[in-house]
């Protein structure tokens, strides 16, 4: 007999999923964006929202179409790129990215500005201070990590309601007391900015994925499919409420302070916004939300890539074994730094992305597509010049790749993905009429996993 899913329940998932998505960039990219924005930062907000609220929505209603599995999400294309790009993702939202940052974050923004550098001295050259912060960080993290179905309701229920209460204190306080004015923006183009760095927090390439841990808990009391999926969207949409007031709020106050500072580091940044809004009250409310903020995100995201691994695998990669190895990994790399895990994200990130968007896409309209040719079309016309965005990324002095990007249409933007990924499309519509008009073997209802 299905059990009752009430409007709490609801509330406390979509809480879930919210605090889930935060951590890993909500607090430290929009500030940034506000002070390179200056007077445009709603043209930012805009281009921000779309990489960082739009997509892992829709990324999440697209996993209901799948029902939760990430392997189906992608294998539509093929098994192969399922496991590749899907192992891709994971590593990004996982050990190798998105967690490590989570508990870097927590040591630069949580910890210094409350109790300072603490000298404790350095091992190997990374300060003894950071290297405690991050075991004690990895320590909780696997405690409540280890027990997934009670990682929803631990989160929803405790962690976000605090978290939402600190940070949108600190909005409303910079809201009436603003630091400044906004200045002139410090960039050409302040919507590619905001898009861009969207893909920073790696939401919407960890929505698909993030959705199976909601849709996991979710299943533990409905059956029906249509109930199942009706509930997720509602969870997902107070999930996008909540990151659209803190986003918009943060940059914002950003902007505020776009004339007063300069030049400055995107962690340092938070911190001197914050200080400037709410002097010491502010940065510890700052410090405390980050802690949490981190926590939480670091939480679903390991529940998240040892739940899928299981699944990709078959069962023959075990969930605890994935924890056991994620949260070692991420300990050892966390200890590098905000910076430096940032750096190396971009170029990863750029080639990534728009695949990811291009798939949300395509499998919101799943039920309608017939042939698995849309989907090969789309995804590797975008992986091609995602690609050689990755590669401009890691070099921008490579003036061959830089000028055939810009030759394509919204190539100087960072755009040209688009519309390589419509030709795909475009080419596989065309084969679905003449090669593959009369065979089954692309039809998407023939996909086993």
């Amino acid at each position: 007999m299905e059990k009752q899913f009430t409007t709490k329940d609801v509330f406390v998932t979509g809480f879930a999923l919210f605090a889930m998505f935060l951590g890993a960039g909500n607090l430290i990219f929009p500030p940034n964006i506000g002070i390179n924005a200056g007077r445009l930062y709603p043209l930012a907000t805009l281009g921000f929202l779309f990489t960082g609220i739009a997509m892992p929505l829709l990324g999440i209603i697209a996993t209901t179409n799948t029902s939760g599995s990430m392997l189906s999400f992608t294998g539509v294309v093929s098994k192969k790129f399922a496991l590749i790009f899907n192992t891709l993702i994971l590593m990004c939202i996982g050990p190798f990215l998105a967690i490590p940052r989570t508990a870097a974050t927590t040591y630069e923004i949580g910890i210094v500005p409350i109790f300072g550098d603490l000298q404790w001295g350095t091992l190997y050259g990374t300060p003894v201070s950071r290297i405690v912060v991050s075991a004690i960080y990895f320590i909780l993290t696997y405690i409540f990590v280890i027990k997934p179905s009670k990682v929803i309701d631990v989160i929803g229920t405790y962690f976000t309601p605090i978290l939402l209460v600190l940070l949108i204190s600190l909005i409303v306080k910079g809201i009436i007391d603003p630091i400044g004015v906004p200045g002139e923006p410090r960039v050409d183009n302040v919507f590619t900015l905001g898009f861009k760095e969207g893909y920073q927090t790696m939401d919407a390439i960890g929505s698909f994925a993030m959705a199976g841990v909601a849709i996991m808990s979710i299943k533990q009391k409905l059956t029906d499919e249509r109930r199942i999926q009706k509930a997720t969207i509602g969870a997902a949409v107070i999930a996008a409420i909540g990151l659209f007031i803190v986003y918009g709020g943060f940059i914002y106050l950003g902007a505020t302070g776009s004339i007063q500072f300069k030049d400055i580091a995107r962690t340092e940044a938070t911190i001197k916004l914050v200080e400037a809004i709410g002097s010491n009250l502010g940065k510890t409310l700052l410090s405390i939300s980050m802690c949490f903020a981190c926590l939480t995100t670091s939480i679903g995201l390991m529940t998240t890539i040892a739940n899928t691994f299981e699944e990709m695998s078959h069962g023959k990669i075990s969930y605890k074994f994935t924890v056991i190895v994620v949260t070692i990994i991420s300990f050892f790399l966390s200890v590098k730094g905000v910076n430096n895990i940032i750096k190396l994200s971009v170029p990863i990130l750029s080639t990534l992305y728009p695949v990811a968007i291009v798939m949300i896409l395509l499998n919101i309209f799943r039920r309608h597509i017939k042939k698995r040719t849309i989907f090969i079309g789309g995804a590797y016309g975008a992986l091609i010049i995602g690609l050689l965005y990755g590669i401009e990324a890691i070099n921008n002095n490579l003036a061959i790749i830089q000028n055939f990007l810009y030759k394509l249409p919204l190539g100087k933007d960072g755009f040209a993905w688009v519309f390589t990924a419509v030709v795909g499309m475009i080419i596989a519509a065309v084969l679905n009429q003449t090669v593959y008009k009369n065979s089954n073997k692309m039809d998407i209802a023939d996909l086993k996993f």
